[in-house]
């Protein structure tokens, strides 16, 4: 059946699923993943690169997108037979001209200069990192998603160690441990080839994490770079309600460039309300390290989950401004420390039980 999506429109098999990740196979077309092709297509129109490579063509949509929505000169790279003649279709069906290699991503990266690398495997990135980063071209963009969030998140401590490097605690603040853990460990690796990264969009959307960060060569900025990797004990860093455990080592600086995040428009898209809202949600996550979670201040308090517009009026009356979290329907940001705002919320939820 035929699929619209963006500019384009692609031949996919009748039996794709509407909704999460659905399973890998030849030609798969994820339609959950369009809020990421959205915002990748946003983000390359702030870009600007010249060349870019889709290392995984499935469908060939990511790539036709590029070709139409930006305008750049594209290459797409896949091993699979059956993908290969679904991708070729599918250009020709929308007039796009587009390279395609029939190959492994890992070799059409490494043979052509590109600026920009769009990485988006079935399942962790970490297998085809290495080759990205040491491939893109200095002061390019790599597009990352991750979609091994059980492994991330904590579900599996010991496959999080073996494949991260990395401790965490699967609890409340999961997703942006997560996501943190995912930029660190890209970090740590960049370094390990005297390069480093600068976030410009990261996300959390359903089943996976999507980061767009610029790479730079120099063993200098490399050392600075790690310093921004650090672990994190939230007993000490927000409240003695949570356990005195330490994590990480996770990215702990900024995952947002917000001067880019302010580029990024839906011109060209058809202005999904998701594509708006996540926008207006990323302009505020490098306000702090973690949030404050109205579920767990009143699991602390022994009292009922307070309305997110309460918690914000009663931090407005004690001078604190804050805004909502991608990470949780109940979490608040703020560029106060996160630990001043659980304390506020707290005291005001004992008061209310006395």
């Amino acid at each position: 059946m035929l699929v619209q999506e963006g500019s384009c429109r692609i031949e996919v098999d009748d039996s794709i699923p509407s909704k999460g990740p659905g399973k890998s196979a030849a030609g798969f077309y994820n339609a959950s993943q369009r809020v990421n092709r959205d915002l990748t297509i946003s983000a390359l129109n702030v870009i600007r690169p010249k060349r870019v490579l889709d290392g995984f063509g499935a469908t060939g949509i990511r790539a036709i997108r590029f070709k139409l929505e930006v305008g750049c000169e594209v290459h797409v790279s896949e091993i699979n037979p059956v993908s290969l003649k679904l991708i070729e279709d599918n250009i020709k069906l929308n007039a796009a001209d587009i390279t395609v290699h029939a190959e492994s991503f890992a070799e059409t990266s490494r043979k052509i200069p590109f600026d920009y690398i769009d990485v988006d495997p079935y399942g962790s990135a970490v297998p085809y990192l290495d080759a990205a980063i040491s491939n893109i071209k200095n002061k390019g963009y790599i597009g990352l998603t991750a979609t091994d969030l059980s492994v991330l998140t904590g579900s599996y401590p010991e496959k999080t160690v073996r494949r991260y490097g990395s401790i965490i605690i699967k609890d409340t603040f999961k997703h942006e441990k997560g996501l943190r853990l995912l930029i660190g460990y890209v970090a740590r690796r960049a370094a390990s080839m005297d390069k480093y990264i600068h976030p410009v969009a990261t996300f959390w959307n359903a089943h996976y994490y999507r980061i767009i960060f610029q790479v730079r060569s120099g063993s200098r900025g490399a050392d600075v770079m790690l310093s921004d990797v650090k672990t994190i004990n939230l007993h000490e860093h927000i409240s003695s309600f949570y356990p005195d455990r330490i994590e990480g080592p996770i990215w702990c600086s900024d995952i947002e460039d917000i001067n880019f995040i302010e580029k990024m428009k839906p011109s060209g898209l058809s202005c999904d309300p998701k594509f708006l809202h996540l926008i207006e949600l990323l302009k505020t996550e490098n306000k702090s390290l973690f949030f404050c979670d109205l579920e767990d201040i009143a699991r602390s308090a022994h009292t009922d989950v307070m309305s997110l517009s309460n918690a914000l009026e009663i931090l407005q009356l004690a001078g604190v401004r804050a805004t909502r979290t991608q990470f949780s329907y109940t979490g608040i940001k703020s560029d106060r420390p996160v630990s001043e705002l659980f304390n506020i919320l707290s005291e005001n939820s004992q008061r209310q039980k006395q």
